[in-house]
């Protein structure tokens, strides 16, 4: 038995040696490097080298690197058996990109940080570190017992913001000098009870002009700012003070948290006249004044924070739930907010003015989003506005509409009214997939007055029409119109930037009265019209049947000249066709009529000068009279031309009066050579 525990002994002291040599010694060092460089290169987020490694029984030094730009020495001393260290620790960062590389942001810079344990791990340790990131002067003590923090101190002086912000790969748009200045104690038991204060300021605060301008093409005010949050802490409580002071206004909060559970009771006020340099916080252009406050209520498993705002002059209230500090549910309730004071706050022309009330409660924020929302506003339209950005002559238009939609998890119905002077539109049930980003909804739309509309056509026109049809917007926008407002069925279809239209039937004295041309001729017509929005081109083909000539200048000129009565002719198949470029029309025309026919070639219509010049070619029987139309398209100018015709008439009569008296004409030659 003795002979045994020798044995049992001489092993284990052979495998303490073996472990010796292998992990402790220089021969060890030497044989596991290049396995910790394996290691090191295999799962090292950034490329280092173990430029050093040296581990001992009761020391060790080891040093990476990344050539110069980053340095990590690690040194010391420590006891396996009481667990005692006393480590130093170097971070030298002389270009963080690399870092940036890893975090996967843009980083610039470089710092230096320096760090001390001393201490047993599981007893009590010390821990100290110092740094001059950002040009500051920083330092951290902490000490732990048992791995708890029962004391902790830090000073941070004159750490420059604008210059963290460059290294965090931020854009440097606030600037402004950091101060911090913490004292806590805490006790050694593992509940969360400390004493002391912590001072966070900053100062000489300010908002980058130049940059602002540039990257958002907006001017603000020079805008100074301070900031001071204080937090005292009695046990598992602490108080909490901030104040932000600027020239353009006040932030302020204060309240108490307590740290087991974690649950906080705030309140907060945001007091500011002029909000354009925070434009980089919400990443669009803004401005004006706002005004909010409310309170802050709960932990990490649920907060409420609830408040009421004077946004865009309105009087607001809104209640926003949370959970794991992720937005749960919205709710919101806004009254006469001012149309035009939001157009000036998100720099946009003031298109209208008017009152919103809307209300509603938004949830399933990570579900596709689900929502309840009903809205109503009353304005007018601003013409000087639109003729300025959009170069329409719209007048001033008063309008109105209510809207009410339901979403569960993106998927939902709305419906939207619209009433004005212009339109009056009508949208139920609109179907909503934000999932999938699509829109679908049949509409209904009267307008009373199209004449009201030139701005927008070009054209004046008369009467009203009301259609019915439906669109869909997804990648591209599809929609239908359908219309018997023009004595037969017009109908659209629009998909993406080609247009088409189906004529069935149109009464041409309903479209003639519409477009304010003479009513000279009454059909019906059948036809098909293309046209593409981002060409602004396309053709029209129609035929138009059970035809006549009403009573017109050509109508009489004929009847007076050539004795024939053109309003008592039946035209079937008489064929139109048009290429259209923007709102000039090239034609042809051909109509016949038993011995009536009128040919015309590059006919050219401008809608937009409202003018016409065309030359129509006539045959009357055997006969030809060219017809000249030229002028405005509301009165042209009707020119026959009866050359052609009288030649032919007097030929003709020449010729009857020569073979009325040949035969004497051939006696009286015979007699003078008899």
């Amino acid at each position: 038995m003795k002979k045994l525990l020798l044995w049992l002994l001489g092993i284990l002291g052979m495998l303490v040696l073996l472990v010796y040599i292998f992990v402790f010694s220089p021969i060890g060092n030497a044989i596991i490097k290049p396995i910790a460089q394996t290691q090191i290169n295999k799962y090292s987020p950034l490329p280092l080298t173990l430029d050093r490694f040296s581990l001992g029984l009761t020391s060790t030094h080891i040093v990476l690197k990344n050539g110069e730009k980053l340095i990590i020495d690690l040194s010391g001393r420590y006891n396996l058996f009481t667990l005692g260290v006393d480590f130093d620790l170097l971070v030298d960062a002389n270009d963080i990109s690399l870092l940036g590389e890893m975090a996967g942001i843009e980083l610039a810079g470089a710092f230096e940080v320096r760090a001390k344990a001393v201490g047993k791990v599981l007893d009590e340790l010390v821990v100290s570190a110092t740094s001059n990131i950002a040009r500051s002067t920083s330092a951290f003590n902490a000490t732990l017992y048992d791995l708890m923090p029962t004391k902790i101190t830090a000073k941070i002086s004159a750490m420059r913001i604008d210059e963290l912000l460059a290294m965090l790969g931020q854009k440097p748009y606030i600037s402004g000098v950091l101060g911090l200045q913490a004292d806590i104690t805490g006790t050694q038991d593992k509940s969360p009870n400390f004493n002391g204060q912590a001072t966070l300021a900053i100062t000489q605060g300010g908002f980058s002009k130049e940059l602002i301008q540039k990257d958002f093409d907006i001017e603000i005010p020079r805008t100074s700012w301070s900031a001071n949050l204080s937090a005292i802490f009695d046990m598992d409580t602490i108080k909490h003070n901030l104040a932000f002071n600027a020239n353009v206004g006040r932030i302020i909060s204060s309240g108490d948290t307590q740290l087991s559970p974690l649950l906080t009771k705030s309140t907060y006020s945001i007091n500011l006249s002029d909000i354009s340099a925070f434009t980089p916080l919400v990443g669009m252009k803004i401005r004006g004044a706002f005004r909010t406050n409310g309170e802050v209520i709960g932990g990490a498993s649920q907060m409420k924070i609830s408040g009421k705002s004077d946004i865009a002059e309105s009087n607001t209230t809104y209640t926003a739930l949370l959970e794991s500090f992720s937005p749960k549910k919205i709710a919101f309730d806004s009254k006469n907010l001012k149309l035009e004071q939001v157009f000036f706050m998100l720099h946009l022309p003031k298109y209208a003015t008017g009152l919103e009330d809307t209300s509603g409660e938004i949830w399933d924020l990570d579900k596709g989003i689900s929502a309840q929302v009903i809205s109503s506003l009353k304005g007018m339209v601003i013409g000087d506005t639109i003729k300025r950005e959009f170069d329409l002559a719209m007048p001033n238009t008063p309008f109105s509409y209510k809207s009410n939609a339901r979403l569960q998890k993106g998927v939902g119905e709305a419906d939207f009214t619209l009433e004005s002077s212009l339109a009056n539109l009508v949208l139920n049930p609109i179907a909503i997939d934000l999932n999938s980003t699509t829109i679908t909804t049949p509409y209904t739309i009267t307008i009373p007055n199209l004449k009201a509309l030139k701005f927008l056509t070009g054209i004046e026109l008369l009467g009203k029409i009301e259609a019915n049809g439906k669109v869909k917007i997804a990648q591209s926008i599809e929609a239908d119109f359908h219309t018997q407002s023009l004595g037969g069925q017009l109908d659209v279809k629009l998909n993406g930037d080609d247009f088409s239209a189906k004529l069935n039937d149109l009464d041409t004295l309903s479209l003639l009265k519409m477009a304010q041309y003479p009513q000279i001729f009454s059909a019906k017509a059948n036809g098909k019209l293309t046209y593409n929005l981002a060409r602004q081109s396309g053709n029209l083909r129609a035929t138009l049947s059970q035809g006549h000539f009403i009573k017109n200048d050509l109508s009489n000129l004929l009847q007076q000249h050539v004795q024939f009565d053109l309003t008592g002719l039946m035209f079937n198949s008489v064929g139109i066709e048009s290429q259209i470029n923007k709102l000039h029309l090239t034609s042809t025309f051909s109509a016949k009529s038993g011995n009536f026919s009128m040919q015309g070639d590059s006919i050219l219509t401008d809608l937009e000068k409202n003018s016409i010049k065309a030359t129509l070619k006539t045959a009357i029987k055997q006969d030809s009279i060219d017809v000249h139309i030229n002028g405005t398209l509301s009165a042209p100018q009707i020119e026959v031309d009866f050359s052609e015709f009288v030649r032919k008439k007097a030929e003709q009569v020449i010729q009857n009066e020569f073979d009325k008296h040949k035969d004497k004409a051939i006696d009286a030659l015979k007699g003078l050579f008899q």
